[in-house]
């Protein structure tokens, strides 16, 4: 395997280690996964030319077996589509770039120019309510209990999503994160609370939260409820770059992001590029503000063009529309 691939595969490896809180792998353990990528490097080179592969489709692809696809697949300059779920429940994303932030498609500013659809918040919320949960064997989310009256709506992510290990930007993970929250929260008005909501389905590294609330009366953790509820009484949403980030764009919230994601940009979000510019939008939060027209606009592009339907079935117009999606990528 080339030397530049290794580097980029074991910092894939390493980083996953590190988001998920775990030990830092071993000598002994680097040396197993080299030696595994290795075997599944030439393997793949072999698979390409043995069966004339001519594009290769895969999911996410940044990290693992499929990240070492990617790799092998460009080594060989063979086109590579990307495909990843989106906040659009029934919507996928697809490009030749890669995904979320990595997406060419979604980073264009192609929606400045889309007719907006003025009920778009509305088919967005109600997208959002008839969305199956990640986990179904999950508990029913509970309501929450004693909301204060103003607060600052924080969704925690998943350790080792791409999301952080790939687009966090200044944030390095989710205890990172609550640092820089916890010292940037003191900006706050005095009667606004920061709400910090853990993900559902996902506990590593978030138990540091609840330890957060009970060290700083400015912090409340929220176990139950939804995004849904959350986003309707929330002052603002602050957030690396969860896809809750542009629900909130359907309930007219100010939102607040960190790390580099698709949906930011002027007149759509406040950009936090540190700590200290953290602690300035939490200190100007009653004031900040947003352009509803283009956010509509943009939500509106990305359900007719930005995102592409997922076909129920091989009848499905989606299914042509997807095929042909893929097929202009892979010729482009």
């Amino acid at each position: 395997m080339p030397a530049d691939v290794w580097m980029r595969i074991e910092a894939m490896e390493r980083e996953e280690r590190r988001q998920r809180r775990q030990q830092p792998l071993s000598s002994v353990e680097i040396e197993s996964i080299r030696s595994l990528r290795t075997r599944q490097w030439f393997g793949l080179l072999a698979l390409f030319e043995r069966k004339s592969v001519s594009a290769v489709l895969v999911w996410n692809g940044y990290r693992g077996r499929r990240g070492l696809l990617v790799e092998a697949a460009k080594a060989r300059d063979i086109p590579v589509v990307f495909l990843e779920r989106c906040a659009f429940p029934g919507f996928v994303q697809v490009d030749r770039d890669g995904i979320n932030a990595g997406s060419r498609t979604l980073n264009s500013k192609d929606y400045h120019q889309q007719e907006p659809d003025e009920a778009i918040g509305r088919w967005f919320r109600a997208s959002q309510r008839q969305r199956r949960g990640v986990n179904p064997f999950a508990p029913a989310q509970r309501p929450a209990e004693d909301l204060p009256k103003r607060f600052l709506y924080c969704p925690l992510q998943v350790a080792a999503d791409t999301q952080l290990s790939v687009f966090g930007g200044w944030v390095r993970d989710m205890p990172d994160f609550l640092v820089a929250l916890t010292k940037a929260c003191e900006a706050l008005p005095a009667d606004m609370a920061l709400v910090v909501r853990p993900h559902p389905s996902c506990r590593v590294g978030q138990t540091s939260a609840l330890h957060l609330a009970l060290t700083n009366p400015r912090i409340r953790v929220i176990e139950g409820s939804t995004s849904a509820e959350m986003l309707k009484n929330c002052e603002a949403v602050v957030t690396v770059n969860s896809s809750v980030g542009l629900e909130a764009f359907a309930y007219d919230k100010p939102v607040i992001t960190l790390g580099e994601s698709f949906y930011r940009g002027p007149g759509l979000t406040a950009q936090a590029e540190s700590a200290a510019e953290l602690k300035g939008l939490f200190s100007q939060i009653d004031s900040l503000d947003f352009d509803a027209q283009l956010r509509r606009r943009f939500l509106t592009w990305l359900r007719e063009a930005g995102f592409q339907r997922w076909p129920r079935h091989d009848r499905d117009p989606a299914a042509k529309a997807l095929a042909e999606r893929i097929d202009a990528l892979i010729s482009a």
